[in-house]
């Protein structure tokens, strides 16, 4: 599963970083939701649209048609120079049968808008879904119970409370903290384990192959691609 999408080699959030992660043998590609002023859904990982784009301020006081100006690209090198802020719809087009997708929800995004659009473009099985926000946890779980839910936890103790919640379906966690107890534990209640190994530091990936987690959540897939054959 790829962070951002393969954001070493593209710049992230971007259809290029997506064809990245899926040139180098990823399989799931995260996308961040955030709406914009007008509610429509952009795949942005920052609250504002400094960083990444050639716009300045947040993105929801901006209109979806001034967002889709933007360049999300020249800040990465100038081969990537007009670059489009994707929406999620667009997303989801460009992934349809090359991907599943993983959804970092973020604060402020109406989940009901986020429910139809992924129903409406055939994802509401082949994708899982994180909020940082419990509320938003609950609240999307009522709407649409039959969509999977990835949950962080670093033992069992933290796992059960969010099995108190919900019904996880995936859960992440740092490899160092995978023991064979926590791996059974998640196998017997139908939980995949997904380690998290985020950002440049590729030291780990040894590490989640031999603790047999069922996932990795990386930045960097054209290094754990070699490592895993």
């Amino acid at each position: 599963m790829v962070h951002r999408g393969a954001n070493a080699l593209a710049p992230e959030n971007t259809w290029a970083s997506a064809d990245s992660a899926l040139q180098h043998g990823a399989t799931w590609v995260e996308v961040d939701v955030r709406p914009s002023k007008d509610g429509v859904l952009f795949n942005l990982h920052d609250e504002t649209l400094d960083r990444t784009t050639n716009g300045t301020g947040r993105l929801a006081d901006m209109l979806a048609h001034d967002v889709s100006r933007l360049d999300a690209g020249s800040w990465f090198g100038p081969q990537f120079a007009g670059l489009r802020v994707p929406t999620i719809a667009e997303m989801l087009d460009s992934l349809q049968g090359r991907a599943k997708v993983f959804f970092d929800v973020k604060r402020g995004t109406p989940i009901p808008t986020l429910v139809s659009l992924v129903r409406e473009k055939g994802f509401a099985d082949k994708s899982f879904f994180w909020f940082a926000d419990e509320q938003m946890l609950r609240e999307f779980t009522r709407l649409a119970p039959e969509m999977k839910i990835k949950v962080n936890a670093k033992d069992i103790d933290r796992l059960k409370y969010w099995q108190s919640v919900c019904t996880p379906s995936y859960v992440e966690i740092s490899p160092e903290l995978i023991t064979r107890h926590f791996r059974r534990y998640c196998h017997r209640h139908g939980i995949r384990v997904m380690a998290a190994c985020q950002e440049d530091d590729t030291s780990q990936f040894r590490l989640v192959v031999k603790k047999k987690a069922d996932m990795v959540n990386l930045d960097r897939p054209e290094v754990f691609e070699k490592i895993r054959h």
